[in-house]
């Protein structure tokens, strides 16, 4: 089956970035003008009070809080549609001609979004405060310990609506990621990379990735071209799409689980499938879908759905991927048990329970006797202690247990965890974290 889409992906290394009058690349050195961010975003705000910028650096003692989603910055330069298509535009197809991409660099964005029972944030649904260290024990968690990261800092405007503060965020996010990256436009890349899977080898096996990603309403939902996807069935998308911004993440419920828009760009399971293309695998394309369907019904249809596009596609394997805790795990486990019972081989990266020591009590919410080569990404019930930080940018302090009214410590002083919720991307099953389990 030709799909026929060849991207090219221009990078431009970020080695330093720091304040000034004029937003410029020269050298791997990032200036930017808060001045002019601000005027580009200026006409998006009306949910949004004001906002701010800080840059946080590899190595500093710095922690992040209030953390939202975390984007590329990255910039279409031809080809079809646009980067992050949907956005500031129509939903037109991606993943084909010239991206150019800052590497090194990420846009983050911050707010303590509201806390009332009138909003999405009610019940288990609520943005839990999700915490990034930049150095320390829980930095290796995730990637953007070593990425210079642009922090987006929302004051909000008091009365909006969970839905305007969520989609207002959004916007200023991806206007803010376009903008910077329109520098590399005119200036010689550092690394390029062409990208097509449309060169098949019949001696090598068919491989693709079923990705379901979190769709449970405001703050806990993902956008494909632009619209959430709560009534999706699962979907085949090239690859380049994926890369290019057709899925973006307005999931703040559960830090530790969350898939942010930068790691839909660059996924690593993706950029691994993509370096064995030709090798030892002919990656065939992303089945792409729902988790937390809300019913075992629900479940089944879409795990029929993923495995009769696996099929058609003649797929031999199938790499599960899910976005979210326990409801995402039934999803995901169907969807193994029916490809196996199909002849699809099928295996899958997530993270465990376990308790402190990694042995304890159940270590899935759900499992099948099909899963049989699972990769572990570490259990969430481990205990850690954050150290005392000089710097802590998003706010002075954390919120923690809305259940049982709030608990709200310092930001900057040490602080025992029992579990690793709400460090940012520390159950995250997309491959970016240095967590594992190791048998012994």
């Amino acid at each position: 089956m030709k799909m026929d889409k060849k991207l090219t992906r221009c990078y431009y290394h970020v080695k330093e970035a720091c304040f000034g009058d004029r937003t410029t690349l020269r050298d791997g050195f990032l200036t930017i003008s808060k001045e002019e961010l601000q005027a580009e975003i200026a006409p998006l705000l009306k949910a949004v009070k004001a906002v701010d910028f800080e840059l946080v650096k590899p190595g500093e003692s710095t922690r992040i809080i209030h953390l939202l989603d975390t984007l590329a910055a990255m910039i279409k330069i031809d080809g079809e549609g646009q980067q992050y298509s949907g956005y500031f535009g129509d939903p037109l197809m991606t993943g084909s001609g010239t991206t150019n991409i800052l590497s090194g660099f990420s846009v983050m964005e911050s707010a303590a979004l509201p806390w009332n029972e009138s909003s999405a944030s009610s019940g288990l649904l609520y943005p839990r405060d999700a915490i990034l260290d930049m150095q320390g024990p829980i930095a290796e968690m995730t990637p953007f310990s070593k990425t210079i990261n642009l922090i987006v800092l929302y004051k909000l405007s008091d009365g909006s609506s969970s839905i305007e503060y969520d989609n207002e965020i959004r916007s200023i996010g991806i206007k803010v990621a376009t903008y910077l990256a329109a520098v590399t436009c005119g200036l010689a890349a550092d690394e390029e990379e062409k990208l097509s899977i449309d060169e098949v080898d019949p001696e090598l096996p068919n491989v693709v990735l079923m990705w379901n990603s979190q769709n449970q309403g405001p703050y806990s939902n993902t956008y494909l071209y632009g619209h959430p996807i709560d009534n999706l069935v699962p979907t085949l998308i090239h690859p380049n799409e994926m890369m290019d911004g057709c899925i973006v993440s307005g999931n703040y419920v559960w830090p530790a689980f969350k898939v942010p828009t930068y790691l839909y760009v660059n996924s690593p399971i993706l950029l691994e499938l993509y370096k064995e293309h030709g090798k030892t695998i002919n990656f065939r394309g992303i089945i792409f879908g729902r988790s937390h369907n809300p019913s075992n019904w629900h479940k089944i249809r879409c795990a029929q759905f993923a495995v009769k596009i696996a099929q058609y596609l003649e797929t031999d394997g199938l790499i599960m991927a899910w976005e979210g805790g326990g409801n995402a795990a039934v999803d995901g486990m169907l969807t193994i048990q029916c490809a196996e019972q199909h002849g699809i081989k099928a295996s899958t990266l997530t993270f465990e329970f376990g308790g402190a020591d990694g042995t304890e009590g159940i270590l899935l919410v759900d499992d099948v006797p099909e899963a049989d080569a699972i990769i572990s990404g570490g259990s969430i019930e481990k205990p850690y202690t954050i150290p005392d930080v000089e710097r802590v940018v998003g706010g002075d302090v954390l919120r923690l247990n809305k259940e049982s009214g709030g608990f709200f410590p310092p930001a900057d002083k040490a602080l025992l965890f029992e579990q690793t919720t709400h460090f940012y991307l520390s159950g995250n099953q997309s491959g970016a974290s240095t967590l594992f389990a190791e048998q012994y």
